[in-house]
């Protein structure tokens, strides 16, 4: 069983189209069916990195997913143009931000390539609290190469169970002070694109309509 997660239900909209989902379970989580490839169970975890980390390990525990694949929206924390607003990349790393342990950042996670190979590889950093400032983007750029709120947490879970871990990400904005309307208005074509990657991916046809 693959077991996908998508933050927001913004995000998922165009993937459940395509894979014709059927929702199956409302609690914890919203979670999605799809008659169209019926290995898959798609979560909506919601935003942040409890909800996610939480998300990931009722997929685990609960539908017996033996593969994790999280999708989404990111921020870009380097102008170059792979990092481009609209690209998609996949992550090889994740870590997180805003998390220490005794005084000493956490080590990355290793993400499986999968779904994501001939797309950019990016390192990806998790915080709790959106990144839309100069400076606290130069000091997550240190790190990484995108910025997400809920990536990290995914993979870590996933790495407790023993469960290989893929991210594809598209990026809708640069992570700078003026850049919460851009996300906002990048998130639907961003997001119609993972959609059509993912699927083809997955299924190796085009998209159900």
């Amino acid at each position: 069983m693959i077991g996908l997660i998508f933050a927001t239900n913004r995000e998922a909209r165009p993937f459940l189209a395509r894979s014709q989902a059927e929702r199956l379970e409302e609690r914890p989580f919203v979670v999605y069916r799809s008659p169209a490839d019926e290995r898959l169970r798609i979560a909506i975890c919601r935003i942040g990195k409890v909800a996610a980390a939480a998300a990931c390990q009722a997929l685990i525990l609960s539908h017996r997913t033996d593969r994790i694949i999280n999708i989404g929206a990111c921020g870009a924390l380097h102008d170059r143009e792979e990092l481009g607003v609209g690209r998609l990349v996949h992550i090889t790393h994740a870590v997180e931000g805003d998390h220490e342990v005794f005084g000493k950042p956490p080590q990355p996670e290793v993400c499986m390539s999968g779904i994501g190979n001939g797309l950019p590889p990016v390192r990806l950093i998790t915080c709790d609290l959106p990144v839309f400032d100069p400076i606290q983007r130069k000091r997550c750029g240190e790190r990484a190469d995108v910025v997400d709120m809920e990536g990290a947490a995914i993979a870590r879970v996933a790495a407790l169970y023993g469960v290989p871990c893929e991210m594809v990400k598209g990026i809708t904005d640069n992570a700078l002070a003026c850049d919460r309307q851009t996300l906002l208005e990048n998130l639907d074509r961003v997001c119609e694109q993972l959609a059509e990657w993912v699927w083809q991916a997955l299924t190796g046809s085009a998209a159900v309509r």
